[in-house]
C-alpha cells in the first residue's frame, strides 16, 4: 500500500489561504473562511453575531477598508472583530494601545546581537511590522490611549490601498501584504470631551488620522430582548427568570438619569455566571461582587441598589 506523503509547511501554508463561502451564525452574512485555521487565530467563544455590524465589516474588508469600532464599555466592540476572526479561521494580532505603547513596538528596533564573536547591532522587526509582511489582520485596542507620536507612525500604515511602514534602521519601506487590515476600537472616537472625562487616559485623536477610518461602525448596548439572548448564549445553563431579571436591571438603569456609570452586557453576562454558581439564593450576593462594588460612586450604587431591589422583589440588600 501507498503510503499517504504528509504535507510540507508550504502545503499547509497554501492551504490556509484557500477559502471557502461561508455564513456567519444567526445572520445573512456571507464571507470567506479558511480552509485551514491559521495558528494565530482566536480561540471560539459563545457570540452572538449582528446582522448590521457584521455587514458593514464584511462589505469594509471587502473594500479594503479600516474599521473602527466605537461605544461603551462592554458593549462588543473588541468581541466582534475577534469572534469573526475565529469563525473564518483567520489570524488576528491584537494590540492594547496605551501610554506605554511605543513606535518600536510596532516598527522594530535594533537590539544587540552576537555575529562571529563580535558584538553587533540586528534589527528586530516589530509586530505590526510582521503583520504587514505576513498579511495578518490587526485589531489596535483603545487606540484613543495611544500616543501621538504612535498614531502619526501609524497614518501610512492607514493608507488605504497604499499601506506602507517605512523603517530607518534599514531604510527599508514595508508594504502591507495581501490579508492586512485594520480593526480599531475606542471609547471616545478621540473628540467628544465628555466621554474623554469618563474614559481617563484618552486622547484626542487629529482629523487628518480618523479620516483614514473608511468605516466607523457606533457600538452600543443592545435591547433587552437581544442581550437576554447574548448572556444565555454565554451562560446558558441560567435560569432564564433570573436572567430576565439581570437584563431588566441593566435597561432600566442605562435610562436612569441618576445612574451615571456604565452598566455593560459583559457585566450581564458576568452577574449571571455567578448567580448560576451560588443559586437563586445567591443573587444579590452575585450582583455585589459583579456589579455594585464596581460602581464609581455612592450615588449610583444607591440607585442600583433600589433597582435590583424592585426587580428581583427584595426588601432589603445587605452589605454593599
Amino acid at each position: 500500500m501507498a503510503k499517504t506523503a504528509k504535507p510540507t509547511a508550504a502545503a499547509a501554508l497554501i492551504e490556509q489561504h484557500c477559502t471557502v463561502d461561508h455564513t456567519i451564525p444567526g445572520t445573512t452574512v456571507v464571507m470567506q473562511r479558511a480552509l485551514t485555521p491559521h495558528a494565530l487565530t482566536p480561540m471560539k467563544h459563545p457570540f452572538l453575531f449582528p446582522q448590521t455590524e457584521c455587514e458593514d465589516v464584511a462589505l469594509a474588508m471587502k473594500l479594503g477598508m479600516n474599521i473602527m469600532l466605537t461605544g461603551p464599555t462592554g458593549c462588543g466592540k473588541t468581541a466582534l472583530p475577534t469572534a469573526l476572526c475565529a469563525e473564518l479561521g483567520l489570524p488576528l494580532v491584537r494590540f492594547n494601545c496605551d501610554g506605554e505603547t511605543r513606535v518600536s513596538n510596532l516598527r522594530g528596533m535594533n537590539v544587540p546581537a552576537a555575529k562571529d564573536g563580535v558584538l553587533t547591532l540586528q534589527f528586530n522587526a516589530g509586530d505590526l511590522a510582521q503583520c504587514m509582511i505576513k498579511g495578518m489582520p490587526v485589531l489596535m485596542d483603545e487606540i484613543d490611549a495611544s500616543t501621538p507620536g504612535v498614531r502619526f507612525v501609524m497614518q501610512p500604515v492607514l493608507e488605504e490601498g497604499n499601506r506602507t511602514l517605512h523603517i530607518p534602521e534599514t531604510g527599508e519601506t514595508i508594504h502591507a501584504a495581501p490579508g492586512f487590515c485594520l480593526f480599531a476600537t475606542g471609547n471616545t472616537v478621540g473628540f467628544r470631551a465628555n466621554r474623554r472625562a469618563q474614559y481617563a487616559g484618552t486622547n484626542a485623536m487629529n482629523a487628518a488620522f480618523l479620516d483614514r477610518f473608511g468605516c466607523v461602525i457606533a457600538c452600543s448596548y443592545p435591547t433587552r430582548e437581544v442581550e437576554y439572548e447574548r448572556v444565555r448564549v454565554n451562560v446558558p445553563g441560567c435560569d432564564a427568570e433570573l436572567v430576565d431579571g439581570i437584563c431588566r436591571v441593566a435597561k432600566e438603569l442605562r435610562a436612569d438619569a441618576g445612574f451615571t456609570s456604565d452598566f455593560s452586557t459583559r457585566r450581564c453576562i458576568q452577574w449571571a455566571r455567578l448567580a448560576q454558581h451560588y443559586g437563586a439564593v445567591g443573587v444579590l450576593r452575585a450582583a455585589h461582587l459583579s456589579v455594585l462594588r464596581k460602581l464609581e460612586n455612592a450615588t449610583d450604587a444607591r440607585v442600583a441598589r433600589e433597582v435590583i431591589k424592585r426587580v428581583f422583589g427584595y426588601d432589603e440588600i445587605e452589605g454593599t
